[in-house]
């Protein structure tokens, strides 16, 4: 949010590197824990193949039922993220800003 915002001071043509570089950091710093699981299709599509091929439920059970976290954590956290970026910066003007 705060790179695509018009009143931030990122140029244009830096966004798209910004959110590579963010998107890089989070793998990072998530990515042995978590399997790089911020995206819900990067983990569920590759837990329904393998309870397709031969698996079975084991893939949903294993690590104490984790499957749920990457594809409701990203969801949640997006728009709950989203609601407070607008609630704290998005929202807020200057006066000059309300003139305008």
């Amino acid at each position: 949010m705060a790179i695509g915002d018009a009143r931030n001071s990122t140029p244009g043509n830096v966004g798209p590197l910004a959110v590579g570089f963010l998107v890089m950091a989070l793998g990072m710093a998530f990515g042995f824990n978590a399997g790089y699981a911020i995206n819900p299709a990067r983990d569920l599509g590759p837990r329904l193949f393998t309870a397709i091929a031969g698996w079975g439920s084991g893939v949903f059970t294993a690590g104490n039922y984790w499957f749920w976290v990457p594809i409701v954590g990203p969801l949640v956290g997006g728009v709950l993220g989203a609601w407070i970026y607008d609630l704290f910066v998005g929202d807020r003007f200057t006066e000059e800003e309300a003139k305008v």
